[in-house]
């Protein structure tokens, strides 16, 4: 008998892969507003991680700094959802290994929501 590939499809692999479809949207809405977004480095011809890194503890209210902090937080989510999603696609069709080494990947976005975070204290305090 000739299966199609839906009918392979469990239930309970239809209602995963419709939350990794939900967490990939997700994850690419935020990169999407970062991305797009202006950011308070363009008139001194920086990027948005330098101009995050460049505030100081002393000066209180670095708001130009703070929204850049804030971009380099989101971008760090949506790069820890995007990885997500795929990791969760790569379990779920079975590719263990390779499900395993990209979740490895998560470690990276993490570095940079600690570092976003770090930033975003030092801008406003």
């Amino acid at each position: 008998m000739d299966y199609t590939i839906t009918e392979q499809i469990t239930d309970r692999e239809r209602h995963i892969f419709r939350q990794v479809g939900l967490l990939c949207l997700i994850g690419v809405c935020l990169l999407a507003v970062v991305l797009l977004s202006p950011d308070a480095g363009r008139d001194q011809h920086v990027s948005f991680i330098k101009m995050a890194n460049a505030s100081s503890w002393g000066s209180l209210g670095d708001f130009a700094a703070a929204w850049c902090s804030l971009k380099l937080i989101l971008l760090s989510v949506g790069l820890f959802l995007f990885i997500e999603s795929a990791g969760t696609l790569l379990a779920v069709m079975r590719r263990k290994y390779l499900a395993l080494s990209v979740f490895f990947l998560q470690v990276v976005p993490l570095l940079g929501f600690v570092s976003g975070s770090y930033c975003f204290v030092k801008a406003l305090l």
